[in-house]
This record gives structure tokens, sequence and C-alpha cells, in this order.
């Protein structure tokens, strides 16, 4: 566009670039581009010095907000104060026009001739700056300010001069290369310390003295951000609200951090964006490197989590999640790179525009992304995706938490028996520390309350309860301590967890039972068993009131509930043997079996208890020395055996020889003799069966009789019968048995076997009954 005397314009319409004509050349020291005004309370950092020679160039590289221009200005505004500067030009430098129009401006006001064009204003400027050229002993700063893209310096280098020095400030990890002379600076947010200087300055300039906790918490909790930091103390001075009430709105839910700053036109320091929108650009030029909606979707499954560390393996979840959301990805990815990979291609792109930190090398922290940018995007998520993301986010955390892909829900190791439990998890390596699962869980509670207790919206999906309960994951993060050895941090972490549960969901939920059963099983394990067994005891009862009649349930969630409590029995009965009371644990299986004769009923099942469940109830009624309880119990598993294998079943004979055994202890003495001289039959029919077929050892040597289990069976049997016969009064019966016993004995057995001076002891005690005046008849 020709203007009046020899000028002209150039650019296009977003961005005009005014060419004067001829004027005169440049007097040194001579600046080039307006440096940023200082911020109000600049505080300089020490994160530009260095003990050795800055290189000539020099590249800050940070996220948005954290302060690189601003340590830019100030190196420019110090050295040209100092007198250290001959030219300074300060460049905008968000895309390659602005670059080429600031180059231009340059050369046209140190040499007062115009260029045709930025692109030949750019040639003439470098040429002028390089060895040989006429700027190559003027003392000189270059800061390209707020690069985007590092195609747009691409041959726009200014060169590597002893008396040039280059800074360039930057989001582009990329960009920041060591080498060619150029050293990489990374810019943090303020250290604790510093934000709170920074709180106490700006404030007190303003006439404001907050207590020195409160200005420790609003740091900590804008994560000690330079550009929150001074939006929020602006924020402040306009409102006249203190640091606890701002502090009280930040955790506010329903407020968002867009009405917890100032308007556009009330920032400070010449900031041209309210906080929550500094990462809009660089987040849309990520997006659009990757598949529509990648790296913005994956940067909202992890806003919800912790800002110190989320592991690799959730990241991975996250993509394969990605995946199936997606119609659009060729073949060919699928074939050439798996979940990790891609994982990882989006996450280095992030960090690239320093979205995010990623360190693929920490499996357990590789992600990190700052608070502020975390709310920022959970903020910019639609009302209608917010809470579906929210748990996709919890149970991607909870898949990935997973020690091994069988342990589908953690409460099977609490409520297992002991009989059919695996191995103990702690056997196995976690996929990641117990503590970082547990600062991701925290997160993601904090930043989504209804992840702790579902509200059952429609939303609400992949792994949560149509009803309002604890999701797994907040289960998973004491489990998971318990397996990692810390018991007492378990403990402390469940117990905190219960009252809150409680109150909101009843004493009785399922949620609060689970909870209890950890508490409890984790108070028995640190040494209080009597604890647990008060636990499970408390716990059953309150699963047993729900079957009262007015709760209306249907028949399957009776069920439910009834084998819920067999579960907690089991667990009771557990810790009742560990405290000795045998005949509590005998009770509990007596109510084992009263449990599953209700779930048959409803369930229309037919027949006896399983085998398994029979013989631990009967071999504790034994145990406890119930002999009228453990005669009910063998009498069915008589029956059970009986009916399933038949009489001549060599696995029976045990079951058979006890049935008899305790009918006898419980006063039942003749039912003993019928039911053991049954059994006797049995075995000889099937010992002579055996030798008839070949397949039994008839040797009489000692050895061979002495190691046969069954013909040990036999002897055992016969021993049985006689003393029931004798007690049942028939004492010569008894002695006949006996016997026939000891003479087969002595055949096969060695002169100094035990169970000759036990059968001989057994038939002197019944020769001398069955000659004696006052042996009675026992009934």
């Amino acid at each position: 566009m020709q203007a009046s005397n020899h000028s002209f314009a150039v650019g296009r319409a977003d961005q005009v670039a005014y060419y004067a004509g001829r004027h005169a050349p440049a007097a040194w020291p001579h600046q080039v581009g307006a440096v940023p005004t200082i911020a109000h309370c600049f505080r300089r950092r020490a994160v530009l010095d260095t003990p050795d020679t800055p290189a000539h160039c020099r590249i800050l590289v940070g996220a948005a907000g954290s302060g690189k221009t601003q340590l830019a200005a100030n190196e420019a505004r110090t050295a040209w104060q100092a007198g250290q500067l001959d030219l300074l030009v300060w460049v905008t430098a968000g895309s390659r026009a602005a670059i080429l129009t600031a180059y231009a401006q340059a050369i046209a006001e140190i040499t007062g001739r115009d260029p045709a064009d930025p692109e030949q204003g750019a040639r003439e400027f470098l040429a002028w700056l390089r060895p040989g050229g006429a700027g190559e002993t003027v003392r000189r700063l270059i800061v390209l300010d707020g690069l985007f893209d590092p195609d747009d310096l691409r041959g726009l280098w200014p060169p590597d001069q002893p008396v040039g020095r280059t800074l360039v400030t930057t989001w582009r990890r990329d960009l920041a290369r060591e080498g060619l002379g150029r050293q990489v600076v990374t810019v943090p947010s303020f250290s604790s310390a510093e934000a709170f200087d920074y709180l106490t300055a700006v404030l007190a300039a303003s006439g404001r003295f907050e207590p020195p906790e409160q200005l420790e918490a609003l740091a900590r909790e804008l994560g000690h951000l330079p550009l929150a930091l001074a939006q929020a103390a602006a924020y402040l001075g306009s409102t006249g609200l203190s640091c606890a009430d701002y502090l009280r709105l930040l955790g506010d839910d329903g407020q968002r951090l867009a009405d917890l700053v100032p308007d556009p036109g009330g920032l400070p320091d010449e900031q041209s964006l309210p906080l929550p929108y500094a990462w809009d650009l660089a987040l849309e030029r990520a997006d659009a490197q990757v598949p529509v909606g990648t790296a913005r979707m994956l940067l909202e499954l992890v806003a919800p989590l912790a800002s110190d560390g989320i592991p690799a393996a959730v990241l991975t979840a996250a993509v394969r999640y990605l995946d199936r959301q997606r119609t659009d990805r060729p073949a060919e990815d699928a074939e050439h790179a798996g979940p990790e990979e891609r994982a990882d291609g989006a996450l280095a792109l992030l960090h690239r525009w320093s979205l995010l930190d990623y360190d693929p090398a920490d499996q357990d922290r590789s992600v990190r992304v700052h608070p502020m940018v975390q709310r920022a995007v959970r903020e910019g998520v639609p009302a209608s995706r917010a809470a579906e993301l929210a748990a996709v986010a919890a149970d991607l955390l909870l898949v990935a938490s997973r020690k091994s892909a069988d342990e589908a829900n953690a409460t099977t190791f609490f409520l297992t028996p002991p009989r059919d439990r695996a191995p103990h998890p702690r056997s196995r390596a976690l996929d990641f520390p117990p503590d970082v699962l547990r600062s991701n869980v925290e997160a993601l509670t904090r930043n989504d309350r209804a992840l702790m207790l579902g509200s059952g919206e429609p939303g609400l999906r992949y792994g949560w309860s149509t009803g309002r309960e604890l999701h797994a994951l907040v289960l998973r993060v004491g489990d998971t301590l318990a397996d990692d050895g810390r018991p007492q941090a378990a403990l402390d972490y469940f117990e905190a967890l219960l009252p809150t549960t409680a109150e909101r969901l009843g004493a009785r939920h399922e949620s609060v039972t689970k909870l209890r059963g950890r508490i409890a099983r984790l108070r028995a394990e640190s040494g209080d068993p009597t604890a647990a067994i008060t636990g499970y005891r408390r716990m059953i009862d309150d699963q047993l009131a729900l079957l009262a009649p007015e709760y209306e349930l249907y028949p399957s969630q009776r069920v439910r509930l009834v084998e819920e409590v067999t579960e907690l029995r089991h667990r009771l009965a557990h810790w009742l043997e560990r405290a000795g009371d045998l005949p509590g644990v005998a009770r509990v299986y007596r109510d084992l079996l009263a449990d599953d004769r209700y779930i048959a009923s409803v369930n229309g099942r037919t027949g006896p208890p399983g085998f398994a469940l029979l013989r631990d109830a009967a071999e504790w009624q034994e145990r406890a020395g119930d002999a009228a309880a453990a005669v009910v119990v063998y009498r069915q598993l008589v029956n059970e055996r009986l009916y399933t294998t038949g009489p001549a079943d060599s696995g029976a004979f045990d079951i058979r020889f006890r049935f008899g055994h305790w009918l006898g202890e419980s006063g039942d003495a003749r039912g003993a003799v019928t039911v053991l001289t049954d059994l006797l039959n049995d075995q000889l029919r099937g010992e002579q069966r055996e030798i008839a077929q070949g397949t039994r050892n008839t040797w009489s040597n000692a050895y061979a009789v002495v190691t046969d289990p069954d013909r040990s069976a036999i002897f055992r049997t016969r021993a049985a019968l006689a003393r029931w016969r004798g007690r049942s009064g028939d004492p010569r019966g008894a002695v006949a048995l006996l016997s026939d016993l000891l003479d087969e004995q002595l055949r096969v057995l060695r002169p100094d076997h035990p169970d000759l001076a036990t059968t001989r002891q057994a038939l002197a005690y019944w020769q001398e009954q069955s000659r004696g005046t006052g042996w009675r008849r026992r009934r």
C-alpha cells in the first residue's frame, strides 16, 4: 500500500507494519520495539543467574504464566540501564510475519533506509549483524518474546557474535535444545518462598495485610504460578475480599476460575488473557497435530487426577479408552503402534507445548500437570460430559492399579474363606506404589465430590453402581496400603472413611459393611482379634436385620444379602479359631448351614448342602466336643455321600466311621453299633473284592500290612464296634470281637506295635465287665 512521503505499509488485516520514508540513521544507543513495563512488585529471580559466562543465545522455556516475559524484560531493562547495550531489539514473536516486520523495522531505523518489503528488510538486518557487516561490533540484545512455532525462526536466528546476545521466550520445548551456542533455561513457577514474598508485597502496596498462613495457603492453592498470583491479588484489591474468603470461593464447586480473576479490562501488568484462557492457544495448536480432539481429551482425562504424578499405566488405559471412542483411526495404526506407543506420542506432544511434564522413565509419576492447567481444563468441559469424564478417569485409575487381570475386586481377599483363598496379594508386585494411587484418588474425590459416593446419574458408567455407594477405587487405596505391608496406614485410612460413609449411606449399607470388614481384619492382624470378632458379629447382625419383613426385597436381593452374611461368617470363624473359641466356631458353622438352607429354599434347590461345607461343619462340631451337633451334620454328610457314590465307596468309609463314633458319644450306643456293623461289612466285602480282582496285596509280612490303609481302617472299625457293643450292654460280644481282632493283629503286626497293647487293654477291660455282677446295660 503506497503512502505519502515515499512511505508504505505492509502486512495483512490482523497485523499491519508501517515504514516511514527516509529518515536519519539511529544514534547509539538505540532501542527498537517496546519492552513490557515492569510488573507490579516484580520479584527478581535467580533463574537466569549462572556461575559461568552465559551463552550468547539463551532460550527461556516454560508454561504460560510462569513469568518468562517479565524475566526477559528485566534482563533487557537492566542491561540497557547499565549502559551495556548499543542496540536493544524487542520482538513480539507470535508469528513469522511479526518477526520479519520487527527485523525490517530495526534495519530501517538503524540505517535510515526503508526496505522494499519485510522479507528484504529481515535479510538486510541479519546481514548487518553478521561478521563483516556494519553491526559486527555493535553491542546488542535481541529478545524474541513468545516464539510460538520453531519454523517461524527458520533462517531468522540472529548470528552468534561475541558482542551480541539473543534471548528467546517460548512454550515450545522442542525449540529448547542445547548446542549451537544456545543455553536452555527452564522457567518454573515461583518457589513457595517467592510466592509468599510476592503476595505479601503486592497486597501491602495497596494497604492490605493478611495472615501469613492465609497467604501461604493461597499461594499453594494457585500452584505458585506467577500469572495466577498476580490476577488473584488484583481481584482481592478490586473486591476487598480477604484471603480466607477468596480461598473459600476457590474451593467452592459452584465457582469458576473465570469469575475469580479480574475482567480483561482490569488485568494487571498489561496482561492480555484471564487465567483460565492462558493455555487455550497451546492446546488448540497441540490438538491440531493429532487426530481431532485426542490431545484435548487426554488432557481432560488427566485433569481430575493428581497434579504431582500420574502413573504411565493410567495413561495407557486412557489411550485405549480414546481408541474406543474413535472411528477414524486407520487400520495400520493398530498394527504398528500399541496403546503404550500412542500414549507416549500424545503425552510427548503435550509436553512439547508445556501443557504438562512427561517423564517416561518415571513409570510411577510419569505425568505432572500444573493444578491451574487442570482446573482450567476441567472447567472447559461441558457439564453434560463432566460427570462421564470424571467417572472414566476413576475407572481408568482402578484398572491400572490392579496387580493382575483376574483381581477384579479387591474385596475377594478380605471376604474369601482361608480354605478357598488365592495366595496373599502381598506376594505380587504392585503396578505402582500405594501413595501414588492414594494421591490420585484424593485428587479425584477433591475435584469431583460425586466420585466418592456415586450419585446414580445416567452419565456415570463403566463400573459405577446405579445406586449410591463407594467407588471400588476408594476401597482400593486402603487395600494396596495393606498389601504393601503398611496395615496401620490402611487402618487409619478406612477408619477415617467410615463415619462420613455411614452418615451418608446408612449404617447397614453394603459399602459400610465393606469398610467395617476391612477395619476388623486389620485390627485383628495388628494383634486384636477380639475387635475383629466384635466387628464381624455386628456386621452380620446389621445384614440380617435387612431381611426383616418390613424391607421389601426381591428374592435375588435376599439371596445376595445372605451370601454376604455367609462371607462374613467365614471371616468370623477364622478369628474365633485364632482366639481359641472352638465352640464359637462350631456355632458359626451351624449358622452357615442355615444360610445354605435359606438360599436353597429361595433358589428352589433340592438336596443337602455342599459336601465341603458339611465336612467343615462336622469337623468343627467334633473339635468343639458337641456330640449331638456332630451327629446331625454327619448324618447329612453320610446321606449325601451315599446318595452320590454308594455305600461301598472307600471315600465314604471315614465319614461313616465318624458318624458311628459320634452317635455313640451322643448316648446312642445301639445306633453306633448298627452304623459300624454295616460299615465293617462293606469294608470286608470291598477287601474281598480287591483280592478276587488281584488288586490287593495279600502278603502277611509286617511291613505290607502295617502300611495298608484299608486294613488299618478295618482294624479301627472293629475296635470301635467292640467298644460300642460293650457300651450297649453286650460286654461278651465286645470280648468276642476284640479276641478276633487281637488274633489277626498278632498274625500281621510286629510284636511291639502299639495297636496290640491297645487291643489287649480293651479286651481285659471288657472281660472284667463280662464277669462282673455290677454291670448294667447302658442304653
